[in-house]
């Protein structure tokens, strides 16, 4: 990991060198520029409703060819759908993707289960989301042992790098046809260089907190690039315990460094060229809760390491069904060892690396065949090959003991067709798998719109998951004083196979403020679920899981400075265990959670406070229910100078991140702070 922090800096370095020559100053966070050729206004009045209070309008939405949302100019997908533009990543200073996505409807971010380190995002009580950046799925094969979780959002892009966020709570269509995560899907948008800007950022806080960061982008004949990135410390999770005490919680560290760069070619009007890479690396405690470390008193270190290679040519541009095609790199790398802090951690009985190198090759395409009927078509090859490394000497690492490798492939055809006021979209999908030979899967959507303020919409689509590397070749062999493997996989587990209804309406109450009624039901037949049996950690198929639930969104602008937004969303799961299954087990995600965001921005402040609230959580696995307020608050002294404070859990409210059976086990983080300061040039 030395080497990779070198070559972060030196990166980082050659960034901030270049960064002064030939730049003209723009006002800091500046309008939206023109849509580039692959970006360009759509004839059709459909809008996402947006997160935190964004303005409504009747603009036209935007063709984006790697929008999960709007890649047609005929319709977009029918779901509930939340938009988190980069204008409210740049006012609230997310940290990163994950603490944007805790403040959407209907959406829960926690720490894993199994290694409380790593990120793991749910979607109507599901932690089977799938993830994608521009249109490329960043799911992975292994590195997770969290329920069905494939990603870590820990690993995804900075939030300096992305135009938009992208939540789709039900079926997405196309090439984002998520059947095999009955959750939803997420599609990160990243930006596009356009004006020539330089912007710097640092900010401190209590705790040894600091965060720095620097972003460079511009466009010139044809050409454009985005260079940003930076790093983040935290010294320890400081937190309220239920009788009200303060308490440090040990090997809980975490110090993050990430960079991203984009270059974009213009040949003609209708193509184009995209490379971009990702860096990603932290290192931060690996604690599993506090009666552990209370109990074991090991000092755990938590490596993660991904760099991800993105090649797409980009064809027809200016044409209502945009295409593309692409080849992509993926690597993921994990260490973890004890104590923390060693230099030569590979020669520590505790030390265990897991390697993961992912292929992928996507294309998509489409046609326009009439005024009122689209066909997309599309296909998607991928190869994860997983290699480890680690001393089978300690009974307490978590070395996986296998090197395996797996192949999907799929093909789709996408018809979307307009009759006056009903839209329907269809999409067919086949899918073949080299350990789960071939399947046929489908979702059909249908919107209709009686007028320009009524919106209804529904889905249905089936679902049918393989079983991940980690599930079925996972071989701890290292033993327990029981005796007992700690984590193995079950080479015997079979695909989860189901359905999902989706269904909403949105109303437009007048012209500053939408509602929106969602709701789902989905029944999964085996699904797979990690159980704890004899002092393992091992995956079964249960008999069958039913999941329920319902939002509702309310989104006001009621003035040109202030804005609001609140969500409600209940949740349901029912699980039939099957003979000789514990079933004590509960659901992460709270039965009943509520959302509110209030908006202040005039020429100078732009502010927000953000509320959330969980009950009906399992008294058996939390402490209580969960109630917190965090603040933003920025303010800008010219076009080049602004200052800002962020504040996170304001009431310093006692709450856990993660259920456990020991009470209070893995808490959140109390009140914290961090100071800031951008300069733009």
């Amino acid at each position: 990991m030395l080497l990779s922090r070198k070559v972060s800096l030196s990166l980082f370095l050659a960034i901030l060198a270049l960064a002064p020559l030939g730049f003209r100053p723009l006002p800091a966070l500046a309008a939206e520029a023109g849509p580039s050729h692959a970006q360009k206004a759509a004839p059709h009045p459909q809008k996402a409703p947006a997160l935190l209070g964004r303005p409504h309008g009747k603009a036209s939405p935007v063709i984006n060819a790697h929008s999960a949302v709007t890649n047609t100019d005929l319709m977009p997908v029918a779901a509930g759908v939340t938009v988190i533009t980069r204008q409210e990543i740049a006012a609230n200073h997310y940290d990163s993707v994950a603490e944007a996505l805790t403040y959407a409807p209907g959406v829960t971010v926690t720490g894993g289960v199994v290694n409380t380190s790593q990120r793991i995002v749910r979607i109507d009580g599901d932690e089977r989301v799938a993830v994608f950046i521009d249109g490329h799925r960043m799911n992975l094969e292994s590195g997770l042992t969290n329920g069905r979780s494939t990603y870590d959002l820990d690993m995804a892009v900075p939030p300096s790098a992305i135009e938009r966020i992208e939540v789709i709570r039900g079926m997405a269509d196309g090439g984002y046809l998520n059947y095999d995560t009955p959750g939803g899907a997420i599609n990160i948008v990243t930006r596009k260089g356009r004006d020539h800007q330089v912007r710097l950022e640092g900010a401190r806080g209590p705790y040894d907190g600091w965060r720095w960061s620097a972003h460079l982008e511009g466009s010139a004949e044809g050409w454009s690039w985005l260079a940003t990135g930076g790093r983040s410390n935290l010294d320890a999770l400081h937190y309220r315990d239920a009788s009200g005490s303060r308490h440090t919680m040990p090997d809980s560290a975490r110090n993050r460094r990430e960079m991203f760069y984009r270059f974009d070619r213009q040949f003609t009007d209708s193509t184009s060229l995209t490379l971009s890479y990702a860096h990603f690396s932290n290192s931060r405690g690996l604690w599993l809760g506090r009666s552990y470390w209370d109990s074991h008193r090991e000092d755990y270190e938590a490596e993660k390491l991904a760099n991800n290679v993105n090649l797409t040519y980009n064809y027809k541009e200016d044409a209502p069904v945009p295409a593309w095609i692409s080849f992509s790199h993926n690597y993921n790398q994990a260490d973890s060892y004890y104590p923390a802090g060693t230099e030569e951690q590979d020669r520590l009985p505790s030390y265990s690396r897991w390697k993961a190198r992912t292929n992928s090759l996507d294309w998509r395409d489409g046609w326009k065949v009439h005024r009122n009927l689209t066909v997309s078509a599309g296909a998607s090859w991928q190869h994860t090959s997983l290699d480890t490394e680690q001393n089978l000497l300690d009974a307490h690492n978590f070395a996986k003991d296998y090197n395996k490798g797996i192949s999907n492939l799929s093909a789709f055809v996408t018809t979307k067709t307009r009759y006056g006021k009903l839209s329907l979209q269809s999409t067919s999908l086949f899918n073949h798998n080299t350990r789960f030979d071939n399947e046929y899967v489908y979702g059909n959507s249908l919107e209709y719109r009686p007028d320009d303020r009524l919106t209804l919409y529904g889905s249905l689509q089936r679902i049918y998951s393989v079983p991940t590397l980690d599930e079925l070749y996972y071989n701890n062999a290292n033993r327990d004083s029981d005796g007992a493997w700690k984590i193995r996989g079950n080479e015997h587990l079979q695909p989860e196979t189901g359905l999902k209804w989706n269904g909403g309406i949105r109303y437009r109450l007048n012209d500053h403020s939408t509602l929106d009624a969602n709701a789902f039901v989905s029944h999964i037949n085996n699904p797979i679920v990690w159980y704890k049996e004899a002092g393992a950690w091992t995956p079964k198929n249960l008999e069958s899981q039913n999941k329920s639930g319902l939002q509702l969104t309310w989104e006001d602008r009621f003035s040109p400075r202030y804005g609001l937004t609140a969500s409600y969303a209940w949740t349901r799961t029912d699980t039939t265990c099957g003979g000789g299954i514990d079933p004590r087990y509960t659901d992460e995600v709270a039965p009943h959670a509520f959302k509110t965001a209030l908006t202040y921005q005039d020429s100078r402040w732009t502010n927000s406070l953000l509320f959330q609230a969980a009950w009906g959580r399992d008294k058996g696995w939390y402490t209580g229910n969960a109630y917190t307020l965090d603040a933003n608050f920025n303010y800008r002294f010219n076009s080049r100078w602004s200052a800002w404070l962020k504040l996170r859990n304001l009431l310093d409210e006692s709450y856990e991140d993660v259920g456990s059976r020991a009470l209070g086990d893995c808490p959140a983080c109390g009140r914290t702070a961090l100071v800031g300061v951008t300069y733009t040039l």
